[in-house]
Order: C-alpha cells, then structure tokens, then sequence
C-alpha cells in the first residue's frame, strides 16, 4: 500500500498509528521539512514530496496527486489522508 499525507497532522497521526513511517509515502509539499525528509531516505524509507502544494480542500486538486501516485506505483492501493471537510 501506498500512503499519502496531505498534512502535517495526518503524518503525524499516520505514524502514530502505525509506529513507524511507511513506505512508500507521499507527502504534501511542505509536511515534512527537508531534513525531515534526507533523514527518513536514510533511515531507508522510500518519500517523495510533493514539489507543489495540493489543495488537501479540494477534491479534483487531491484526485490529480493521486492519478500522479498511481503512475509512479502502478497496481497498488493507496491511503489517502482524508481532511475534515472534505
């Protein structure tokens, strides 16, 4: 499975759920700092960021970054952070 945080809060939930961070895992741009994210490369989790910053409001917004995630990972499921009115 493939997971997507759209926020920081859903990162943090996410981690605290699972009690580690998955990978493979999408991150908005921004959820993560950039030393946040070299220090999870290392620790040898597979994170991309996303270099744009995706509406976690807007359905069509969040869709195109999933359509992105699917062509990257063909054939998986992905989890999605869902934002409260959304």
């Amino acid at each position: 499975m493939i997971y997507f945080a759209l926020t920081r809060n859903g990162y943090d939930d996410l981690i605290a759920h699972l009690g580690r961070a998955p990978s493979p895992l999408w991150v908005n741009n921004g959820v993560l700092s950039r030393q946040e994210i070299r220090q999870l490369h290392e620790a040898g989790i597979e994170i991309s960021n996303f270099t744009v910053d995706i509406n976690a409001q807007d359905r069509s917004d969040v869709a195109q970054a999933v359509d992105t995630i699917r062509e990257h990972h063909p054939g998986h499921s992905v989890w999605v952070e869902q934002v409260n009115g959304l």
